[in-house]
């Protein structure tokens, strides 16, 4: 992540820390009158900023080389059947059923792994040749 914009990373991590602390507080005092707004608002928000993240991540992707970008997908391809093969097994060895929506989590988290740090990159000349 040594391309990655330090500051943007920080102003998020400090939003939803704030998110967070505002939140926590308006749930467990019950005398604030305006508390399901306030946690209506802060969900909004951190659903917003995750749908801006994801754009930008999208956008910066579609930015990079031909041969990185097949990196990334390669990687994403990787986690992402290894993570579903650990699922099935472990719903086979605990005899729970097999459910196709507990995939997504697997696809989270291998999308999360593979294109996690194109969020947060520096402008910088994504056409370069190697």
């Amino acid at each position: 992540m040594k391309k990655a914009n330090r500051l943007s990373l920080l102003l998020f991590s400090l939003m939803l820390l704030s998110l967070v602390v505002m939140a926590y507080s308006v749930y467990w005092n019950d005398s604030y009158p305006y508390g399901t707004e306030v946690i209506i608002g802060c969900l909004a928000y951190f659903f917003l900023s995750i749908l801006y993240f994801l754009v930008m991540a999208v956008w910066n992707t579609t930015k990079l080389n031909k041969y990185e970008r097949k990196e990334r997908v390669g990687t994403f391809i990787k986690w992402f059947a290894g993570l579903s093969g650990i699922h099935v097994l472990v719903s086979l060895l605990t005899s729970s059923s097999i459910n196709g929506y507990q995939l997504f989590t697997s696809f989270g988290l291998a999308a999360g792994i593979a294109f996690s740090d194109m969020m947060f990159q520096k402008k910088r000349s994504y056409k370069t040749t190697l």
